[in-house]
């Protein structure tokens, strides 16, 4: 299943259903508690793969908790609401949040929830995350499949190359490896980082391109740090878009791992 990334008018009626637009509010509400008194800031590395000790910037210490509410308004159906709180898992689950987050930077992870049906953790283990990584994205195109069709937005088949927009295509790539010798998260990136190559499919400063490879380092158990890969194939800048690049890259340089094959998503 896949919401037509060129019909902008049937995405822009989706998101306005779950977060409103310049002519209405968004159906729900988020905030951001404290759990401690104020978050520790300290000086970060950019780059944790070059000894540059001057390459930092201020951001939140790491090991630390907050709580982030999301409200349901009166006028949420329960349909916007599925939606939102799998939209809200699928981002905690892939990453995505704070500067440099396709490098694995501003990762969060659920600590407890009030809702029974989420993970009160997160998996420690491949096996489990796995299964959580294959939930969460089965939960979120379910979820956006449901309310697409209760607003007549129309849905097609899964297309075989990418789209105009980032979305689920059948180029798509969910990949967990093992990184070893990585008993924390930042060493876990900088393996990563180090053996990112010169490609315009790594994204790139002339032209500007984001790179369309998002990385997440996740918990295998106490002392063992791994990553977790995303890539929603999309068209991209001239040379940008050569997703079988990024594919062989992952598999010759983290061999030790697994690709999910997921439906509505990339199968």
């Amino acid at each position: 299943m896949l919401l037509p990334a060129e019909n902008l008018v049937g995405l822009h009626q989706i998101e306005r259903a779950v977060f409103g637009d310049t002519t209405s509010a968004s159906a729900i509400a988020l905030r951001l508690e404290p759990v401690q008194r104020g978050l520790t800031v300290g000086l970060q590395p950019i780059l944790p793969h070059h000894a540059d000790a001057a390459a930092r910037r201020p951001g939140f210490q790491a090991g630390q908790h907050f709580a982030l509410r999301l409200h349901r308004r009166p006028c949420a159906s329960e349909q916007v609401w599925r939606v939102a709180c799998a939209i809200a898992e699928l981002a905690l689950t892939c990453g995505g949040i704070g500067l440099r987050s396709r490098r694995g930077y501003g990762t969060l992870r659920i600590a407890a929830s009030s809702d029974q049906t989420l993970v009160p953790t997160f998996p420690v283990s491949m096996k489990d995350w796995v299964r959580h990584v294959e939930r969460v994205a089965v939960a979120a195109v379910a979820s956006l499949r449901e309310l697409a069709l209760g607003l007549s937005v129309p849905v097609v088949p899964l297309p075989a190359g990418p789209s105009v927009y980032p979305c689920a295509n059948k180029q798509g790539v969910l990949r967990i490896v093992r990184i070893d010798g990585a008993e924390t998260a930042m060493k876990a990136v900088t393996a990563f980082m180090k053996q990112v190559p010169k490609h315009p499919a790594f994204g790139g400063i002339n032209p500007r391109q984001a790179s369309p490879l998002w990385v997440r380092p996740i918990a295998l158990d106490t002392e063992q740090y791994g990553l977790l890969f995303t890539v929603l194939a999309s068209r991209l800048a001239r040379g940008a878009d050569d997703y079988e690049a990024v594919r062989q890259f992952l598999l010759k340089n983290f061999p030790d791992g697994k690709d999910l094959r997921v439906p509505g998503w990339n199968q």
